[in-house]
This record gives structure tokens, sequence and C-alpha cells, in this order.
């Protein structure tokens, strides 16, 4: 399959990335069992998949219209987002601004920070900034 640009395969490796509180109150990656903080650890090219946790979108919450940024990058390890659909369980339609996919193309050794731009379930804007680190060291 061809990346949402046409230009290469997008990578079989997809990371998913499920956003959303820990016991703790924590925002933490829920995908893994038990879940993981947000920082990640890349050392291929892969799919960074994105999404808010069913609990989260039950309360309202959703990602902003521009829902990531990278510092410090200028499009060399990270293509832009775009917008994939996610339907929860139970529900009939995809829930706008809950899923997105990024490539990561492992270009340039660094560590990297992303901002998650997220609102809540009142609308008020909320950023996380994780760190993405591949290969050299803190």
């Amino acid at each position: 399959m061809l990346s949402h640009n046409g230009a290469n395969p997008e990578p079989d490796l997809v990371i998913d990335i499920i956003v959303g509180f820990d016991g703790n109150l924590s925002f933490m990656d829920l995908f893994p069992n038990p879940p993981e903080p947000l920082d990640l650890d890349l050392k291929q090219r892969c799919v960074l998949q994105f999404r808010l946790s069913d609990d989260l979108l039950s309360k309202g919450w959703g990602f902003q219209p521009t829902p990531i940024s990278f510092e410090n990058d200028w499009g060399q390890n990270f293509s832009s987002y775009y917008w994939t659909s996610y339907v929860p369980p139970g529900a009939e339609e995809p829930v706008p601004y809950s899923q997105f996919k990024v490539i990561y193309e492992c270009k340039r050794m660094g560590i990297f920070v992303y901002s998650l731009f997220m609102h809540d379930g009142l609308g008020q804007p909320i950023d996380l900034d994780p760190l993405i680190e591949n290969g050299v060291g803190v």
C-alpha cells in the first residue's frame, strides 16, 4: 500500500498508541498491558497510529484539528498526520478527530519531542509533550 502522499510504500510495521488515563489518572499508552508512558523508542521505519481511548471518546474528548507537531524535525523523520476512521465498539458511525496516523521515516538520529493536541468534553484544549528516542540515548 502506498503512503498517504503516494510517494513511498507505507511501512508494514504499525505501532498503535491509545491515549488514555491509567489507574493513577496519568496519561498513558493503554494499548500494551500494563499501560506504558507515551514516550516512544523507535528503531525502524513504521506507522504510528494514535487514537484516544474509548473511555475518553465516550466523555466527549477528541483530538484538535491539528493533532500533533514534532519539535525540530522539519519534515525529515515524520510525515504529516492524516486522519483515519475509528468506530468505537457499539457505535454506528466513526467518531471524528479520534484517530490519525503519522509515518516515521527513521532518517535522523535524535530525541524528538512531539506534542499531542486534544480537547476534553468541555472543549478545553489539552496538550502533552512526550519524547521519541531513536537510539542516541538520554
